[in-house]
């Protein structure tokens, strides 16, 4: 039978049409087909695929991961030459009668500087080929075969880690309670619900004495960049919280702040307080990586004060601030190649700069940021911050809110705290005239949101969304705090804008969208688009165009 794909091990890995013409793969594409070209008949089972190449997944998120990944690698490959993959439910199958191997060992060693970040057991795998076939560098070996490397290749590598410490009774309180336990759990919680933190388990932190263990022992143990620690206080129904944020890396302590609350509605589950000092800490690391990036070389700097930097300074409208965050993000680029949660932010980068209107090439920006959001999606199929790239691409700039909305279900099934896609389903809800959706999407958002330079992001989208609910006071208030955050931002002066304008004329909510979309640079429907809801398809047909 005719050949109609070629794989070649040896060197650079690479996998060509039958012609010769190169495919561009991602990571996890070009490592499940490594995977299965390399066993015999070209046979992996479900099981075997799904733990080597996604080992830190839970069960069901790995079989997800490798059904988009089969699915998106067969779209990469082309109509014909897709033929080759077949898979049922327990086995995946390349058929090795339509592919040609080229195994030539000259060419360099297997699979020639290939890694796969944060996934041990393809890199154990990956290393016993090379033993196997033709030996294997000892710099290599040892690179590969280190738990400790590979687990920094992936999310600790990239986000700050942070240990909340059990939290102390101070001795003048009650003798018994819980409440230290229950104050330092939440507080665990809120954190690690952001995403914005690699945190470590409330179970593994209590190992720890309190006032014993110091921050470079804790910091040994977990790899905890940053440790929150504190004493609590009760008097009469009410708690004062003390607590200490360290620096475990530079041993300095950031700041030392008090707390106080009601019992009885902590316990009812109030979470305002504890949103409070998840963002103190959140907008704290940021100002601290900010700071580090202003006055050291870039390649002095950890990775998760190079992103959180980047991050920050793309907030900025200013051109050479902005300019920075790619400089910024280059830097962590190169020395994490690869990585989704970089490409996600390269990609977000694109958005931005079109958002912030000055973007040179707007259609180049998108395409970029397409590249860079499948790239992440390649490697980490499920990713939700990928998922939400594509959707900010579509609501944002290309103006489908059908694939935004697809890409949005993605992200939240994936992490239904993923801040940044529950503001951006608020903003398509209220342009499709789902008001009410699209305020309860934002408030939720903005529970969740980093409170720091990204802060106006969501407070204009909530402006948006109490604007299409026709509560233009509200509109006006998120609208005003976004402007003071960011004064440039073309959304908000639009916005506000809009606003001002209905507010004279009497409009309803949706004129104020419809108004709001038509000064929108690009802005163009697409009625074309189907939707399942019959009241969003006729809302999307004829009420915002």
């Amino acid at each position: 039978m005719a050949v109609l794909l070629r794989i070649r091990h040896f060197g650079a890995f690479g996998v060509y049409h039958s012609d010769g013409q190169g495919i561009p793969l991602g990571a996890k594409h070009q490592a499940l087909l490594a995977l299965l070209s390399t066993a015999e008949g070209g046979i992996r089972t479900r099981a075997f695929l799904e733990n080597t190449l996604w080992c830190l997944s839970q069960p069901e998120q790995a079989k997800a991961s490798l059904r988009t990944a089969l699915s998106t690698l067969k779209r990469h490959l082309g109509v014909e030459a897709s033929d080759v993959l077949t898979a049922n439910r327990e086995r995946v199958t390349l058929r090795m009668d339509l592919v040609e191997i080229d195994e030539d060992a000259a060419k360099g060693e297997f699979m020639e500087g290939f890694e796969l970040a944060h996934e041990e057991e393809f890199a154990a795998w990956l290393v016993k080929m090379r033993q196997h076939r033709g030996g294997v560098p000892v710099r290599a070996i040892e690179r590969l075969n280190s738990a400790s490397h590979l687990v920094k290749m992936g999310s600790d590598a990239i986000l700050p880690t942070v240990t909340v410490m059990p939290l102390r009774l101070r001795e003048m309180a009650e003798v018994s309670s819980p409440l230290p336990d229950v104050l330092g759990e939440e507080l665990t919680r809120a954190l690690g619900r952001s995403r914005a933190f690699c945190v470590t388990s409330f179970l593994a932190a209590r190992q720890f004495d309190a006032v014993t263990s110091t921050p470079a022992v804790v910091s040994a143990a977990t790899g905890a960049t940053f440790i929150v620690s504190g004493s609590v206080s009760i008097s009469e129904g009410q708690f004062t919280l003390d607590l200490d944020l360290n620096d475990a890396v530079r041993d300095k302590l950031i700041w030392s702040r008090r707390y106080e609350g009601d019992i009885a509605d902590l316990l009812k589950g109030s979470t305002d307080l504890l949103h409070r000092m998840s963002r103190d800490v959140s907008r704290s690391m940021t100002g601290e990586a900010l700071e580090q990036s202003s006055i050291k070389p870039l390649a002095d700097l950890e990775n998760h004060t190079l992103l959180m930097a980047s991050i920050a300074l793309m907030q900025n409208g200013q051109r050479a601030l902005f300019e920075r965050a790619r400089d910024v993000l280059s830097v962590l680029a190169d020395r994490e190649y690869g990585h989704p949660i970089v490409q996600c932010w390269q990609g977000i980068w694109h958005v931005l700069r079109v958002e912030h209107g000055i973007s040179e090439n707007r259609d180049a920006d998108i395409d970029a940021a397409r590249v860079y959001a499948d790239g992440a999606l390649a490697s980490e199929p499920m990713l939700s911050l990928a998922h939400t790239l594509n959707a900010m691409i579509d609501a944002q700039l290309a103006f489908n809110f059908e694939a935004a909305l697809a890409s949005l279900s993605l992200a939240l099934e994936d992490n239904p705290s993923e801040a940044l896609a529950l503001v951006m389903k608020a903003q398509v809800f209220a342009y499709l005239d789902q008001s009410a959706d699209a305020v309860q999407l934002a408030t939720a958002a903005r529970q969740l949101m980093p409170l720091g330079p990204q802060k106006f992001y969501f407070e204009v989208i909530s402006a948006i969304a109490h604007l299409a609910d026709g509560n233009f006071a509200k509109a006006v208030e998120f609208g005003e705090l976004a402007l003071a955050s960011n004064p440039g931002f073309p959304q908000t002066l639009r916005l506000l804008g809009v606003v001002n304008r209905a507010q004279r004329n009497g409009s309803s909510g949706r004129d104020a969208i419809q108004a709001l979309l038509a000064e929108v640079p690009g802005f163009a429907m697409r009625p074309s688009l189907r939707f399942v809801d019959a009241k969003v398809g006729a809302v999307y047909a004829t009420g915002t165009r």
